[in-house]
């Protein structure tokens, strides 16, 4: 029988609730609220999924936080099995730092070919090579992780408390920390020797939200990490309290900033179908979502472009390998579109009969149609080929 005490403490920190208690109201209470704005922004893109290969990737992407929201609950209230849930939280980590990074090719070009040769015409494709073996061990290292780290818990060898080299505990924190730098660094260089052609897209305030959730993991599970040895519990806080309580209820509240700010950063509204504008809308050809955004959701949740990435690794990694392998986690799917100026009308002028009217009571006008460089067409060098 396992002695509740260890979790629970016996002096309550307000009224009646002990700390542990007031740690799975308020972590749950942020769960929830989470839940709702993902969902929200995840529909929307859902219900408007006119950019396939970009837009399941951003609802990968936006899916890690209520993950990690609901990760951080689960550790707070189950806090006796709290290492065996948080490597779960990796996993997907991985699992979204990839699909970033295939959101960053896309926003170089949306055909693979075109992509190759831009790579190779820039000089990009060293950088390219590097990124794709950085990004794609990084699932297999969070998923190896999870696997050791919950067989050692179970045989008694991991030892949260203790940071000695006879554990695995401190052997996973450094798996974690090596795996999760060689990612973000092979990204960042990715994105230094791309920005010029990527910038129209914005791609840096998604770098940095994106990157501010991982890094900000990270560096509070280090931290806390080797705090851990140094934390005493008192008669309001139990040492799980300090150890796992307090740095999840803090990552909780961190993931409703995160919530709210993703609305902006990955919104939806760029893929809209406007039909009063000017402009064609950003890779219309109409919404691929199907009934209530369900395909669009079952596109974004199979994950076959990262396991053929994955699968990629040892032909990226030889010196004399082509850039060829990332052909096989382009599409993940035959039915998308080869390129968007295949999309009907793409790249020219609403058409509208003669003489219509306009909705807002002007003529219509095709002629001198401006065109920003979301919308240019195919032959402008404007830095951005969609």
């Amino acid at each position: 029988v396992t002695d509740r005490s260890q979790f629970v403490a016996q002096v309550p920190i307000i009224g009646s609730l002990s700390f542990h208690d007031l740690c799975v109201i308020i972590s749950g209470s942020c769960m929830a609220f989470v839940c709702l704005v993902s969902f929200f922004l995840i529909m929307r893109h859902a219900n408007h999924f006119s950019l396939p290969k970009e837009q399941k990737q951003v609802i990968r992407i936006v899916f890690m936080v209520p993950v990690f929201s609901l990760v951080t609950f689960l550790s707070i209230a189950f806090n006796g099995s709290a290492i065996y849930i948080k490597s779960i939280e990796g996993v997907y980590e991985g699992i979204a730092f990839s699909s970033f990074f295939l959101l960053l090719c896309e926003f170089i070009r949306e055909n693979e070919e075109d992509r190759q040769a831009f790579l190779a015409s820039s000089g990009s494709t060293k950088q390219h090579k590097a990124a794709c073996i950085g990004v794609f061990q990084f699932p297999i290292a969070m998923l190896l992780q999870l696997v050791i780290t919950d067989i050692t818990q179970a045989a008694g060898i991991y030892c949260a408390q203790s940071n000695k080299f006879y554990f695995a505990k401190v052997w996973m924190t450094i798996l974690n920390a090596l795996s999760t730098a060689v990612a973000i660094i092979s990204v960042l260089k990715f994105y230094g020797a791309t920005k010029t052609v990527t910038k129209p897209r914005k791609p840096l305030s998604k770098l940095v939200g994106f990157k501010a959730i991982i890094g900000l993991s990270f560096l509070q599970n280090l931290v806390f990490s080797f705090l851990q040895s140094s934390m005493k519990p008192t008669e309001h806080y139990t040492y799980n309290d300090l150890t796992i309580g307090l740095p999840n209820l803090l990552l909780s509240v961190e993931m409703v900033i995160f919530s709210l700010a993703f609305l902006y950063i990955f919104r939806a509204h760029e893929y809209y179908a406007n039909k009063g504008a000017s402009v064609v809308p950003l890779g219309h050809g109409g919404y691929q979502g199907g009934f209530l955004g369900i395909k669009a959701i079952i596109k974004a949740f199979s994950i076959i472009d990262i396991l053929k990435g994955i699968i990629s690794l040892p032909m990226s990694a030889k010196d004399n390998s082509s850039t060829r392998p990332s052909k096989a986690w382009d599409t993940g799917s035959s039915t998308e579109y080869e390129r968007i100026g295949m999309q009907p009308n793409y790249g020219q002028p609403p058409e509208y009969p003669h003489n219509a009217a306009h909705p807002r009571g002007m003529p219509y006008q095709q002629e001198n149609v401006q065109y920003d460089p979301y919308h240019a067409p195919f032959n402008q060098d404007t830095g951005y080929h969609h």
